[in-house]
């Protein structure tokens, strides 16, 4: 049956359906430019949006049918794949690389169903979509933080979180997360805890999963260009390049600026005849001691060309000659 021309014949009484204007801060949303700079100096904050609302209405035996709004808040909605969290106007295909989990924890808070699970490098993206218990007050500008353990041991550095609200009483929680190290390994045990509400209210009882994923297409595709450079800046300022990791999801490069008085030192990556790739993504920047500074540009894969470094400060201000990637 084809569920399409069906729908098509069906008659709809929308009578008693309130139309309700779309909220200002969506409106603001849908104009936002799709294109975001590098956060500097931060992990993981990202914007908190508003969904627009889908309505999906499957009718058997019937040729005339009525709804209210109660009826559209309890519809079941297809779940928001990880790939809009990256890029939510123009998503990627990561299909090989998530693993589909599918499976609902409940708690006097609500209902959780954990729908998908991607690792990239140093970095595990979550999906979920969670359903509130009546008594329960919860928007887009809420957010639901879990604790992770891969293989036994708890590796998060930091985690970010969004919300985006599908209707008015279900939403899509997505959750990222900055790992300490790199897992080479193409099986991984994970267990999540979603245990957190906001970054100071513990949840009692945690919606809790333990799954099982492969990073086998990840690894055979990831590529790491070890660099352990040391370069001396325009402004003086010394900085160790460790390395640049490609992956199908993201490039990332890692640095040290133990060296260096200044905080205020960013890379960018170009080709041979000076294009920039910038796609979006995230930063840590940190002189500390013992810190790794970090440029996450989502959505560039270092493909077989030539690639160039160039430093800069947050004001675009040009650090360093080219250097080098491969």
């Amino acid at each position: 049956m084809n569920i399409y021309k069906e729908l098509n014949d069906v008659k709809l009484d929308i009578s008693e359906i309130e139309e309700i204007p779309l909220p200002i801060s969506e409106r603001k949303r849908i104009i936002k430019d799709v294109h975001q700079k590098i956060i500097p100096n931060q992990r993981k904050k990202k914007w908190v949006m508003a969904g627009i609302a889908v309505v999906a209405a499957c009718v058997i035996g019937a040729t005339t049918i009525t709804m209210d709004r109660g009826t559209i808040a309890s519809m079941p909605f297809v779940a928001e794949p990880i790939e809009k969290y990256i890029n939510e106007l123009q998503p990627s295909d990561y299909s090989s690389f998530k693993t589909v989990i599918g499976e609902t924890a409940e708690n006097g808070i609500g209902k959780l169903t954990l729908n998908e699970v991607m690792m990239d490098d140093q970095h595990l993206f979550l999906s979920a979509t969670f359903l509130p218990a009546e008594n329960v007050d919860f928007d887009y500008q809420s957010n639901i933080f879990p604790t992770v353990k891969i293989n036994g041991q708890d590796y998060t550095v930091t985690t970010g979180a969004q919300s985006i609200e599908l209707n008015n009483s279900m939403f899509t929680i997505y959750n990222d997360i900055d790992l300490s190290q790199a897992f080479e390994t193409e099986e991984l045990n994970i267990e999540i805890s979603y245990d957190k509400w906001e970054f100071d209210t513990v949840i009692e009882q945690p919606w809790t999963y333990d799954v099982n994923i492969s990073q086998k297409h990840l690894l055979e595709q990831k590529k790491v260009f070890a660099l352990n450079k040391e370069v001396t800046l325009n402004n003086g300022e010394v900085v160790t390049i460790d390395k640049i990791v490609s992956t199908p999801i993201s490039t990332t490069i890692y640095y040290d600026l133990s060296k260096s008085a200044s905080e205020n030192i960013y890379f960018s990556i170009q080709t041979e005849d000076g294009l920039l790739k910038e796609n979006g993504g995230s930063s840590f920047v940190s002189n500390e001691q013992g810190e790794v500074s970090t440029i996450r540009i989502n959505g560039l894969t270092l493909k077989d060309e030539k690639y160039y470094l160039v430093a800069h400060d947050m004001d675009q201000v040009l650090l360093s000659d080219l250097i080098p990637i491969n």
